[in-house]
Parts: C-alpha cells; structure tokens; sequence
C-alpha cells in the first residue's frame, strides 16, 4: 500500500507565506546591491573621463572645450530645437569636440540615470513628447572650465577681482584636486532647481547643482548623493549644496555656490 502523501492546503499557504516574509525581508538589500553595482560602473565611467581630460588637453595645448559644446556640437542643432531634449534624442547623436575621445560610449551614461529616465525622463521641464527618451549621455562638464564671461552662450560668473572662467589647466589655482571636470545632474526639477540636464555645463554659480539619486530613498530622490571627476582625474562621491530648505546655505561655497566648480586659489569676492 502506497503511504505517499501530498500537501495539504495548509501546509502550501504557510510555505508560500513564508516565501513572501522572505522575499519582502531579502528584496530591500538585493535592490541596495544592485544599485551599488551601479554606482560602481558610474565611478568607473568617469574615471574613464579622467583619463580623457589628460588626453584632450594634451592634444589641445591644455585648453579645455566649451563647457556647453562639450560633448554636442550645438544645444540646438535645428532652428526651435528644445535643448531640454538634447541628452535624450537619438535624432541628433552627440557630436561635440570630447566625444571623438570617449570610444566606448556607454561610459556616457551612468546605468542609475538609465534606469531612472525610463520613468522619469519624460518630467523634465519642457518636454516634447515627440522626442523620445532614450538617453545618450548623463554627466555634464563644470562651466567655469573652457569658457569665460561674455563668451558666446553665456558663462559662469566673475567676482568683484574679475576672475571667473578659465581657459587653460594652467589657469586654474585652486588645487587640482578640489575643481571638478564632470559631475552629474537630475533629470528633474527640484525646489531651487529649474535648470537641469539641459546642456554639457553644470554651471556651479548658483543656477546649476549636483544630482541626488545615488543612495537615495524611493520615495525622495531630491537627497542622496552624486558622483564627480576632478580636475587631477580622482573620482568622489559629493552631495549637493542645494538642500530641501532653501535658506540653509551651509554647505553652499560663499553661501550661494554649489561645491567644488570655482577654479581659483581665492575665494569668490
């Protein structure tokens, strides 16, 4: 006589319970590692433009491109075109003086950003919904590097002593390690933050702030951190000066600046 038996109901209720108590107890840590396998390609990915900052300026008399053109050649590249939409318009693939440089192109775009503007990316300030959303590059170059005030497209600002932009490495007092080349921005508006990825320059004089998706919460994007190569080709984790309360400016530079973009030894007057 055969004795096997199967589950019963029960028993088959209580394993599935238990797999759902496990599964909602493991899922929070999967998804943190994944996230940091993430951010890890990020830092790899800048690192890598670390490399290209070298090789650019040498081929260049150490000067650096125009921020804004940096890695597209126009903002605009037909009459009406909404720059809001250049990162993410297959139409017009980047086409600026560093992207000859940077051959293996998915270092363009950090796999965080990727995941986010596929729920995301069509909420950033004056999009066309024609213009699909498919990005083709995610980190933005600090603006007071390759430009100065009165250039074409606008600059970032100068002091009171006239200094401002630089053209040159040389140009640069402030220590390599303190300026960054590249950084990250969000996608989206956030209180204090209109301006987003809309153009190759992270202007860091107020109208432009670092991102805040890394390490961040679900439910609150506006406060993690973001990640920058500095001008002696380290890559850092950094979190934005630009707090939910706009009136702390206690980690803004002179009060009013993000971190890390001006380029001179003396402070901003």
């Amino acid at each position: 006589m055969d004795n096997r038996r199967g589950f019963t109901l029960i028993e088959l209720l209580v394993v599935i319970a238990i797999i759902a108590i496990l599964m909602a107890i493991l899922m929070p840590s999967l998804m943190r590692v994944r996230e940091q396998a993430r951010e890890m390609i990020c830092r790899a990915n800048l690192r890598q433009y670390g490399i290209v900052q070298a090789i650019y300026l040498d081929d260049f008399d150490s000067r650096y491109p125009f921020a804004w053109v940096s890695l597209v050649r126009t903002q605009t590249p037909v009459a009406g075109y909404e720059r809001y939409c250049r990162w993410h318009d297959p139409t017009y693939p980047p086409d600026g003086p560093l992207w000859p440089y940077l051959v293996e192109k998915k270092i363009n775009l950090c796999p965080s950003f990727k995941v986010l503007s596929k729920y995301l990316g069509e909420s950033h300030p004056r999009h066309i919904s024609s213009i699909t959303v498919i990005p083709q590059y995610s980190y933005s170059m600090n603006a007071f590097l390759g430009s100065k005030k009165g250039d074409p497209h606008g600059s970032a600002e100068t002091d009171s002593a006239g200094r401002g932009g630089v053209y040159k490495l040389s140009e640069i007092t402030r220590s390599k390690a303190e300026v960054f080349f590249f950084a990250e921005e969000n996608m989206w508006a956030r209180p204090g933050c209109n301006n987003v990825l809309n153009d190759n320059a992270l202007c860091p004089d107020g109208r432009d702030w670092f991102a805040t998706f890394h390490s961040a919460p679900s439910k609150n994007l506006n406060i993690g951190t973001s990640n920058a190569v500095f001008v002696d080709a380290h890559v850092d984790k950094v979190r934005s000066a630009l707090k939910e309360s706009q009136n702390d400016n206690s980690k803004k530079e002179f009060g009013r600046f993000e971190k890390f973009g001006w380029p001179h030894k003396e402070p901003f007057q």
